[in-house]
């Protein structure tokens, strides 16, 4: 995976906003000679500076030109992360352990890597370890199908939920949902059971068209999945591997959205709630890559 350094944000942050270093440092609430030690004597900062700076970072740079640098730079990460067998683990814990923590799940990472080694873990239910398992079958199964160029239809999507919801029949594993659902974090109304298929079948029908924008399509995307929810529960993490599948098959490298990210992406996802794609699309909430 790829990790910017506070070093490179700093420097993103001032190409992008074209300010001073004395305004990025009252920006950050810190001394100019603070930013100066930051920038160029490769003095780390502070681990509350360091979240500070996250921030500024995520509100106001746009991560595109970053992530086209990456596919030149490594124009195939499926066979990277399919081969390198550190790389695959690594993202596949990370991954697993994210998406489920910003469902709720109260698994650590250490749990979660424990759950990845076949090794008891104590104090948890049985439903939090096979949310562990099937996530990590989940990405798996789509390690082993995506392929560049890859196409995602109906099929896919519902044996990815398949997968994810193994073991937890009321949740109708592999199935749309065939009944009402209400989201507490949105006044958003959600489409009724009987416009589900209808509406994921316009989804997938365009899904696999990217345009000149690949990266705010994937984006758009995703908000149109999750406003559909077209499933009882999994929505998000079927979301999120979806997205994943279409970084992959157009030659980007995963995204991993963050559980400490996550009050970020409900706010990105509630704007586009509200009609404003653009910024979302704008300012993606990773700089994990």
């Amino acid at each position: 995976m790829f990790i910017l350094s506070d070093k490179e944000k700093l420097e993103m942050i001032l190409k992008a906003t074209n300010i001073s270093r004395s305004e990025l440092a009252r920006r950050l609430e810190v001394g100019y000679k603070t930013v100066y030690r930051w920038l160029d004597q490769g003095i780390l900062p502070h681990p509350a500076q360091v979240k500070e700076i996250d921030q500024v970072f995520k509100e106001y740079v746009d991560l595109r030109s970053t992530v086209e640098g990456l596919r030149r730079k490594y124009p195939s990460p499926i066979l990277q992360i399919v081969r390198d067998t550190e790389i695959r683990a690594r993202f596949e814990v990370e991954m697993t352990y994210n998406s489920n923590a910003i469902e709720g799940s109260r698994m650590t990472i250490k749990e979660t890597q424990m759950v990845f080694d076949g090794k008891t873990v104590r104090g948890r239910e049985l439903f939090e370890i096979l949310e562990v398992l099937n996530h990590k079958n989940a990405l798996e199964f789509l390690l082993g199908t995506i392929k560049p160029g890859f196409r995602i239809d109906r099929e896919y999507v519902l044996k990815l939920h398949e997968i994810v919801m193994r073991d937890f029949p009321n949740k109708l594993p592999g199935k749309y949902r065939t009944g009402q659902v209400n989201l507490t974090d949105t006044t958003v109304k959600l489409p009724n059971a009987q416009e589900v298929p209808l509406k994921m079948g316009q989804l997938l029908k365009q899904i696999n068209t990217y345009g000149k924008d690949p990266l705010g399509k994937i984006a758009s995307d995703h908000y149109d999945f999750e406003a559909i929810h077209p499933f009882f529960d999994g929505n998000g993490r079927i979301g999120r591997l979806l997205m994943i599948t279409q970084l992959l098959g157009k030659g980007f490298a995963p995204a991993i959205i963050r559980v400490e990210d996550r009050y970020a992406y409900y706010i990105a996802l509630g704007k586009a709630d509200n009609g404003d794609k653009r910024k979302n699309v704008r300012r993606r909430r990773n700089s994990r890559i």
